[in-house]
C-alpha cells in the first residue's frame, strides 16, 4: 500500500510541474544584449586549453582536470588596463597585454 501511495505522489508531482510549465508564456530576450561576441582576430586573444586524455592524466584520477588551468587578470605594466594570463593543463600558458579598446597582444615570450 505504501508503494502505491508513494508512486501516486511522485506521479502527481510530475503532472503538477508539467501543467505549470505549459501555461507559462515563453519569455523572449531583449534584442539589446549586455555582451557581444568578439573573434580572436579582433581581440588578439588566441588560446585553447587542449587536453589529451592519457593513462596518468585523465578525469578518473583528477576530477577537475577538464575544468581548465585558470585565468588571472591584473595590470602588469601599470597602464590601468587589465591584462590577462591564461593557464593550460597540458600546453603553454599565455600572457596577453591589454592595448585598450579590447585589443590584446600576446607577450608570452
Amino acid at each position: 500500500m505504501k508503494k502505491i501511495i508513494f508512486t501516486y505522489c511522485i506521479f502527481s508531482l510530475f503532472i503538477s510541474c508539467n501543467s505549470k510549465n505549459k501555461n507559462k508564456e515563453r519569455i523572449e530576450p531583449d534584442k539589446e544584449t549586455l555582451f557581444t561576441l568578439v573573434s580572436h582576430e579582433e581581440s588578439g586573444i588566441d588560446f585553447i586549453n587542449e587536453i589529451e586524455n592519457q593513462k596518468d592524466f585523465n578525469i578518473f584520477k583528477y576530477r577537475n582536470f577538464y575544468n581548465g588551468g585558470g585565468v588571472a587578470i591584473g595590470d602588469i605594466n601599470n597602464d590601468n588596463l587589465p591584462d590577462i594570463y591564461l593557464t593550460a593543463n597540458m600546453g603553454k600558458n599565455k600572457l596577453f597585454l591589454n592595448k585598450g579598446d579590447f585589443k590584446f597582444e600576446d607577450i608570452t615570450d
